[in-house]
Parts: C-alpha cells; sequence; structure tokens
C-alpha cells in the first residue's frame, strides 16, 4: 500500500468497522495497541494493519468479507501467527480465527475422520483424537499452537511427512468463505461429479481452473519442481481434472489465504504409530551428515531429522534444553534424528540394530545411541522442534533469520546443494549458519546470521536470496517447502516456475479474488522481499537507563527485540508459560505481545509512545511475573525483568499507585500485626476492614487474606536451647522468608528437623526481605536496598561456601535472579551462587549420607511446583524427595500456574482471571486426586488452592520431616538448635 493511499485506506477500514459493528457478532480492535502486536508474525517483516477483528462464527466471516470486497479493503486471515515467510502481516484488516473459531465439531473414529473450525490447534485436536488411538499427521514444530487454517493455508508438512505426507494429504474438504461472500464446501479429492458449473464465483472458478490446466498442462509438467516437499505459487500440479472439473479443495491448500478464507475442513486421520525407536547418529562434520541420508533411507525411516552443532550449544545455555542433553555423546558437529516405525517390538529393535549396524560397517558417524524410552525420546524431539528459537537465543543484532531457510531438493543431490550453498555465504563473509530440519526430504532449514539494522545486512540479504534462488533452480529443486511464499519468495517465483505459470497464477488469483482484497502481495504481485522488514537501517531505539540489568542485551530494548514471534507462549496444553493467555485465548496476554509492545514503544517506527504510553498498562495487566517465559521460551525472553523495570521506570513518571504502595509494605505490615495475631486475623476477616480493601485499595473481599501464627519461626527459633553437634554436613544457612516467618512458622520447623536429623547445623540469620513484593510492584530501588543489606548479611556465609537455602520459591528466586542484578557485585554473585532450594540441598546430602531410617507414608503424593521454582532450578529434587517419602505414587501434576502469583489473585479486577488460570489444569486435579495428598513448594501455591478447592496443601518438607525417623518429627518444639548465625 502506498503512503499517498493510506489516509483512503484508513477511510475504507473505518467505513468496513462502522458496518460491522451493526451487522455482526465479531470482537473488533482498532487500537494502537493490537494493531503493533499483529504487525509482526515469526518472520523478519512488519505491516501495521489498520484492525484487528475476531469473528465468532461463519456468518461473521462472510460479513466481513463483503464488507472488505465492497470498500476494496486488504482482509488477510491469521492463525497463530507463526509463519516465517511474512504471509500473515498485511495493511488492512486481520482477521484472526483462533479466538473463537476454535471448536473439534466431530470426530468419528470408525470413519476416521473429524470435523474441526480453522481455529483448532493441532495439538489441541490429536489431545481429543489420542484415546481413540488416532492422530491428524502432520506434525510442524510448532504443534502446540499451529492452528489447522494456518496449516492449510501453507500446506504444512512436518518431520514425518516422508511416512504420513503433508497436509494436502489429508484434508478431504474445506469450507470456504469465497471473496464475495458466499460459503461453499469444496472437496480436497477428486469429486468432480458433485460440484455445479454455473455462474457463481465458485462456477467461474471451476470453469477457470480446467481451462487452466488444460491451456498450461505443457508448462505444468516442465516447470514444477518434481522434489517431494513442492509448495510455491499455486498447486497447478496437484489439480486433477475429472468430468472437465478440477479437484478445487488442492488450489486453496498453500493458497496462504489470498483466494478464499477456510473456515471449517473435514481431515483424514491415521491410526498412532504402535511403536516407535530412535537411533541418534553423532557426526564429526555437518557435511558427512548430509552424505549419509541416502544410505538411511533405505532403512525406511519415519524421519530423518538433522540438529547442527549452533542448536546443540545454544541448549547447553537453555535451562529448559540443558535438562534434555542426555542423550548426546561428546560434541558432534551435527547430528541425525531416525525414527522407524513398526508395529512389533521385537521387529523394531531388529530394524534399529541393523540400521547402527549398517553405520557402523560403512563409518558412518562416530555414535549411534538407541533410545526406546518414550521420555529420552521426548528429550530428543523438544530439541529438535525447539531449533529456531535456540538459533534466535543468542544476544546481539546479528542473528539467524529465515529467508533462504525452505529449500527443497532431490536428497540424494542434499550434498552437493549444501556445498554450493556454502559457498554463496561465504562469499558473502557470513560468520555463521544455523542447519536442522527434514534431511528425509532433502530440505534443511538453513538461516544465515545477518544485521539487518545495517544498509550492509539487507544488501547481503537481497544478494543471498537471489543466489540461492538461482541455485535451487540449477538443483531442480523447490524454493518453498512448507512455510509458504509469503512476502519473502514470492518475488522469485517468476525465476522458478517462468512467465507462463505466472500468467497462469495471476488468472487464478483474479478470477477467485476479483476485487484484489485477500492477503494482497503474496505469491503474485508481491513487492520486493526486502521491503517491510521489521529492522532496517533507518531503526533507531531509545536509551533507557535501568535499575535491573540489561547489559547482556544491549539495554532494555535489545531484551525485548530477543521475541522472534515463533508463539511459543500461545501453547495452552501443556507448561506453565503463558497463565492469562491459557485461561483467555487473547494474543494481547502473550510473552509475544507484550515484548512487541514494549519493542514498539522504544522504537523510532510504532505506534506506541515510550514506557509511560498507557497502552502498555493493558498488555502487562494480565503478566503474573511466573518467569517461565525465562526458561519455556527458546530465546529467553523474559518478560517478569521487563515488566517490573517498566514498572519503576512509569511508577516514576506518574508517581506510584496506592496498592502498588501497600503490596509492597505488607512485609512491614506484617512485623507490626504478628505480635497482635488473634486480633489482627479477627480484623483482617472482618466485614468493614474487607470493604475498606476492597473499594480504597481495590483488594478482592472474596480473596481469603493469610492468617497470623501465634507464634513467628524466629520467635521458636531463638527460644530453642543451642545445639550441640555433632554435625557431620556442617553448617547451612536457612534463608527465612516473611511467609515461613510470621504465616507458615510450620514450614519453618519442618525445615529445621530436616536439617538437623540429616547432621546439618542450622543457622537463622537476621536477613530482610528477599524483596519480592517489591519487585514485583516495580519499587526497585527499595528493593535494592534490601538486597544491599541481604548482601551485607549473608556474604560472609556465602565467602565461606556455607549454603544458604530456602523454602520459598519466589524468595530463591528473587536471590538467584534479581539481586545480582540490584547489587552488581562479586558478593552479590557469590551469594546466588550458594543459593538453593532445601529440597536440592537435602537431596545433595542424601547422596553423601544416606538417611538411615525414613518411616514411609503410606499415601499418594501430587506435587504442584510453584512457577518460579519450575522456571529456575525445576522440581526434579522435590519429587525424588516425595518418592523417598512414601510407598505409594508420586507424580506431579502438569499443573501450570496456580493463578495467585503473590498478590494478583487478590486484586479485585484480577480475582476471576486467576481462578480462570487455576481451573485450567490444576484445580481439576486436585478434586480428581482421590486419596492423594497434594504437596506444594510455594506460599502463594498453597492459599489459591485453598481458596478455590477447600484442600490443605502441604509443603515438600513438611512431608520430608514427617517421614524422617525417628530423629525427625513435625512437632518440633523440644528439637535442639542452632539460636544465631
Amino acid at each position: 500500500m502506498q503512503t499517498d493511499q493510506l489516509p483512503a485506506l484508513e477511510a475504507r477500514v473505518k467505513a468496513v468497522l462502522e458496518a460491522l459493528r451493526r451487522t455482526s457478532s465479531c470482537q473488533i480492535r482498532d487500537d494502537p495497541l493490537t494493531r503493533a502486536i499483529y504487525a509482526t508474525d515469526a518472520s523478519i517483516y512488519q505491516i501495521v494493519p489498520n484492525a484487528v477483528v475476531y469473528p465468532r462464527c461463519v456468518r461473521d466471516v462472510q460479513t466481513l468479507v463483503r464488507l472488505c470486497a465492497a470498500h476494496r479493503v486488504p482482509l488477510t486471515a491469521r492463525g497463530a501467527g507463526t509463519g516465517l515467510a511474512g504471509g500473515c502481516v498485511n495493511s488492512g484488516i486481520i482477521l484472526d480465527l483462533s479466538r473463537f473459531l476454535n471448536r473439534v465439531v466431530e470426530i468419528d473414529p470408525a470413519a476416521r475422520i473429524a470435523r474441526v473450525e480453522a481455529g483448532v490447534v493441532l495439538d489441541e485436536l490429536n489431545a481429543q483424537l489420542l484415546p481413540h488411538g488416532l492422530h491428524f499427521s502432520p506434525d510442524v514444530a510448532t504443534g502446540n499452537r499451529a492452528t489447522l487454517g494456518g496449516m492449510i493455508g501453507n500446506n504444512s508438512a512436518g518431520a514425518h511427512s516422508i511416512v504420513v505426507g503433508r497436509t494436502c494429504d489429508h484434508v478431504l474438504s474445506l469450507d470456504v468463505v469465497l471473496a464475495d461472500g458466499s460459503l461453499v464446501t469444496w472437496p480436497a479429492r477428486p469429486a468432480g461429479a458433485g460440484l455445479r458449473v454455473d455462474n457463481t464465483l465458485a462456477g467461474r472458478a471451476f470453469q477457470m481452473l480446467a481451462g487452466v490446466l488444460r491451456d498450461y498442462a505443457d508448462e505444468i509438467a516442465a516447470r514444477f519442481p518434481k522434489v517431494f516437499r513442492c509448495n510455491g505459487g499455486y498447486a497447478l500440479n496437484r489439480l486433477i481434472l475429472e468430468q472437465g472439473v478440477a479437484n478445487p479443495g488442492q488450489i486453496l491448500i498453500g493458497s496462504e489465504g489470498t483466494l478464499g478464507i477456510v473456515v471449517g475442513a473435514i481431515l483424514n486421520l491415521l491410526p498412532l504409530p504402535v511403536h516407535r525407536g530412535l537411533v541418534v547418529i553423532h557426526f564429526g562434520d555437518l557435511l558427512e551428515a548430509l552424505r549419509a541420508v541416502v544410505p538411511i533411507l533405505s532403512h525406511r525411516p519415519a524421519a530423518v531429522e538433522l540438529v547442527d552443532k549452533l542448536i546443540l550449544d545454544r541448549t547447553k545455555d537453555n535451562p529448559a534444553m540443558r535438562r534434555r542433553r542426555t542423550f548426546l555423546v561428546g560434541d558432534p558437529a551435527a547430528i541425525l534424528v531416525v525414527e522407524l516405525y513398526d508395529e512389533n517390538q521385537p521387529n523394531l529393535k531388529t530394524r534399529l540394530e541393523a540400521l547402527v549396524n549398517d553405520l557402523r560397517r560403512c563409518q558412518i558417524g562416530y555414535a549411534w545411541p538407541i533410545l526406546t524410552d518414550p521420555a529420552q525420546q521426548a528429550d530428543v524431539w523438544e530439541v529438535r522442534k525447539a531449533g529456531t528459537g535456540l538459533l534466535m537465543s543468542q544476544p546481539g543484532d546479528t542473528q539467524p533469520y529465515d529467508f533462504i531457510d525452505d529449500c527443497a531438493v532431490d536428497p540424494a543431490r542434499l550434498h552437493d546443494y549444501l556445498v554450493r550453498l556454502h559457498e554463496v555465504l561465504a562469499a558473502e563473509n557470513i560468520p555463521h549458519a544455523g542447519y536442522y530440519g527434514h534431511a528425509s526430504v532433502g530440505l534443511i532449514h538453513v538461516r544465515p546470521a545477518l544485521n539487518l539494522k545495517t544498509a550492509q545486512g539487507v544488501q547481503r540479504l537481497r544478494r543471498i536470496a537471489d543466489r540461492v534462488s538461482q541455485l535451487v533452480c540449477e538443483f531442480e529443486g523447490a524454493m518453498t517447502g512448507e512455510h509458504g511464499d509469503g512476502l519473502v519468495r514470492s518475488e522469485w517465483l517468476e525465476r522458478l516456475y517462468g512467465p507462463r505459470l505466472l500468467e497462469a497464477f495471476r488468472t487464478i488469483k483474479s478470477t477467485f479474488d476479483p476485487q484484489g482484497i485477500l492477503n494482497p502481495g503474496k505469491i503474485v504481485d508481491a513487492p520486493p522481499m526486502d521491503r517491510n522488514l521489521r529492522y532496517g537501517p533507518d531503526y533507531r531505539v531509545g536509551k533507557v537507563p535501568t535499575v535491573l540489568d540489561f547489559s547482556t542485551w544491549g539495554g532494555i530494548a535489545g531484551l525485548a527485540e530477543m521475541c522472534s514471534g515463533m508463539g511459543e507462549c500461545r501453547k495452552r496444553l501443556v507448561g506453565t508459560m503463558c497463565p492469562s493467555y491459557m485461561a483467555t485465548g487473547d494474543e494481547l496476554h502473550t510473552t509475544r505481545a507484550r515484548a512487541n509492545a514494549l519493542r514498539t514503544a522504544l522504537c523510532n517506527r510504532g505506534l506506541l509512545e515510550g514506557l509511560s504510553d498507557p497502552a502498555l498498562d493493558r498488555v502487562f495487566d494480565l503478566c503474573l511475573s511466573c518467569k517461565a517465559c525465562k526458561t519455556e521460551c527458546p530465546t529467553g525472553t523474559d518478560v517478569a525483568r521487563l515488566k517490573s523495570e517498566w514498572l519503576y521506570q512509569r511508577h516514576r513518571l506518574r508517581g506510584v499507585p496506592r496498592r502498588s504502595r501497600l503490596i509492597a509494605q505488607s512485609v512491614l505490615w506484617a512485623g507490626h500485626l504478628a505480635k497482635i495475631a488473634p486480633l489482627a486475623n479477627f480484623l483482617m476477616q472482618s466485614e468493614p476492614l474487607r470493604l475498606l480493601l476492597h473499594y480504597w485499595y481495590g483488594l478482592d473481599r472474596r480473596a481469603r487474606l493469610p492468617q497470623f501464627a501465634p507464634q513467628t519461626f524466629r520467635d521458636w527459633f531463638s527460644s530453642r536451647p543451642a545445639s550441640t553437634g555433632p554435625f557431620p554436613l556442617g553448617q547451612v544457612v536457612y534463608f527465612v522468608d516473611t511467609w515461613t516467618n510470621f504465616y507458615q512458622p510450620q514450614v519453618g520447623r519442618a525445615a529445621v528437623a530436616a536439617l538437623e536429623a540429616l547432621g546439618a547445623a542450622v543457622l537463622v540469620v537476621p536477613n530482610v526481605c528477599c524483596g519480592r513484593p517489591l519487585i514485583s510492584q516495580g519499587l526497585l530501588r527499595d528493593a535494592q536496598r534490601l538486597a544491599r543489606r541481604n548482601v551485607e548479611i549473608l556474604g560472609p556465609y556465602a565467602s565461606r561456601g556455607i549454603p544458604i537455602v530456602t523454602t520459598e520459591p519466589s524468595c530463591l528466586s528473587a536471590l538467584l535472579d534479581e539481586m545480582p542484578q540490584l547489587v552488581r557485585s562479586s558478593e552479590a554473585r557469590a551469594v546466588a551462587a550458594c543459593a538453593r532450594p532445601i529440597e536440592s540441598f537435602i537431596v545433595e546430602a542424601l547422596a553423601r549420607r544416606p538417611a538411615e531410617h525414613w518411616c514411609r507414608l503410606s499415601k499418594p503424593l501430587l506435587l504442584h511446583g510453584h512457577c518460579h521454582q519450575k522456571a529456575l532450578v525445576g522440581t526434579a529434587d522435590s519429587l525424588r524427595l516425595l518418592s523417598r517419602c512414601t510407598t505409594a505414587a508420586v507424580r506431579e501434576i502438569d499443573s501450570g500456574c496456580c493463578g495467585m502469583a503473590g498478590a494478583f489473585g487478590h486484586e479485585r479486577e484480577h480475582y476471576e482471571i486467576a481462578r480462570a488460570i487455576g481451573e485450567q489444569r490444576l484445580f481439576p486435579a486436585i478434586r480428581a486426586r482421590g486419596d492423594a495428598e497434594i504437596a506444594i513448594t510455594g506460599f502463594s501455591c498453597r492459599e489459591h488452592i485453598a481458596q478455590h478447592t477447600g484442600v490443605a496443601a502441604r509443603h515438600v518438607i513438611e512431608l520430608v520431616a514427617q517421614a524422617l525417623a525417628p530423629a525427625a518429627t513435625t512437632d518440633t518444639a523440644e528439637a535442639p538448635g542452632v539460636r544465631r548465625g
């Protein structure tokens, strides 16, 4: 859209939206924040739309299409926004089908079909199919957030396409809204007899397709690449004439929403593989791995996936992936992940061993571990799926970008193609590139590292793309294998397909879309591929002095820019990130949206104006600062850190709200009120005080306030007689947190009992609050003063290597994460190095000095880990300890966040969303616990579980202290101890 056309477009969009509000049930957003967060996807591009529309039904889509056609407004359908080619960014109106049109309408296990709406997420469909032993087989790496509509638009495939095919092979029919607003159901398989050829738009399209197939038959046969992963342009090579009519559904699959808007589909389902096994082949050289593909294919694999050293090295610094590296042997330059399916377990074992024997005999690779354990296999696949994000996880302006990432050649020519590609990159002095992907079908995703904030980097981008398109033609391959043409490859289609087929593509587009409104600028009449870049030589960001440490990224904007748009934060069935998105399904509440909004506010080309822009209040409002993004986001985009700093900057400009002050001072208030615990508890439950908190401070009257204990932990500990030892484990500092001291001292007593039973001398030092309430409210200077005091108190112990243990994960995270940022000294880093959860200390202690006596409990135990624990240290040690405590089963609830998040679940405007977050997975699992006991590690979790389920959960250390016998008991009033450190 040219600049001089923008005012006219804005007026036309306004007219569409006004009519849409009168005639539909669509949700409509045209505010700057929404436009900013929909301006990008996972590609290198950015185009700011004029509005975003969320239809609630198919009729809404039809109404919108008719209005856009009448007013000549561009309309672009978007699924999860995870495309790598810029296929779903555009001016005009973005149509988000994922919010409301996301139902699995019908599953017919006998017929092996499913009827779905376009916004259904692949993994969520497959979760419903799992009890039937079926799945929709194209398995894209983004399956936990990719929508079926988006997969149809791109003709997605995945790692196992060599045996299960692509999306186009499993779509039986499509429900499509055409450019005139008509709704048609079209088969994607030959079914000419059932199709009408008339003067409707659908009828004219049928006639045109039949004519194109006849008129261009020779050109189609000559110019379409013969490789399996050929997915560029319009799918003339997949159209079949039957009784003079083409099967129209196939032309829509892979058309990127340029011909019609897919609103539903009937899908073919396949049985799940019975048995799976992996061989992970290790290579000392990348090109050696590529030479091995053809001999491997003779073993009939289900997948052959390449992962290179750059990705494997990035897993070392990613907390979530670091734990998954156990399958690696040495330091390979590349691995090939070879998967075999079989109906028979002994046959599978024989085939896996035969593959390894062949590889050894031919001296292919240097290590060949066979993995049949599902957990080990899952680790391998998680590393592979995280490839794109891991490549983008290195801070700095030079990043490995997607623009030649989707080229496919004959697997037999893959090695030679990559050799030539290396020459292209070497000629441009590219320092490194990432290589991963589907070696089985000759499609390796190659991501050269460029700095697209410079003119030289953009020029390199274009030159490399130009030369690679020529190289692909030379190798008779396809430049688009599965990610779509979008903005990045459409320019090169004429080179690959020739002018006559481009003429056919334009005929198809103009017939299906006479007004040219459907996702214009993709496939035909595309702008140059180096236009509309997210960055560029003119991109600038403001420098903001910060309290927290952003030096690794060159400033706060640099951390926001780490978000590549991959959308891992849109997953809903597993993990913790992002709790508010899981509950709402609203893109506004994703890690991606928050990072993009902040980046837009700080750069010179956005719709938002600096850190004080009120729009940032909206996007950060439902961020729980759970820290899951620090670990689960493949690029480590730490939005909790960004939010705390943004809050500080906002308070500096606007002042601190009264509720933030109250929450931040909760520790001070607790110190006073605990002295009159009975009276304080009575007052806090009284209706007048709760009404005051509700209306004056915005703390919901329904939320249960925690009760002060009759005796604080510190009072209990100081009244104990000094211990005389012996203490074979030496000394350990117990960091006493506010919640344990004032509200649940039984946790602290259990911690002392367990530590002393194992032979540790417990030191309780006069540490101050970790500062978590202050950090969460953005009062960073106040938190900094507390951090400095804690460093002064704890530093001498850390300098002697004395462990510092905690029972509260939110306090541990402050010691590990924020304290070294607030106090940038070697002493602060030493304290962080000595800090650990009490469970980890005990696991280490048991490894050195096993406890002789455990009084085994008999109940099953279910663990819910605190978000900060899961993000920073994991729950493995908690599970290990719980397994020592009971003779029954122990397992972790796949629970995500509980929803409380400190004061979040108490805030009036957040009370319901906090409950909805808990209801996603945690609360139902607790209600269905049977006779199992619930174990937790966080104070907030305990309170929220009790609030909404009525279940009294217990801290892991309470169960450990109960199970340790005979020396330890939860009745620790007479147990010996050390009074002070």
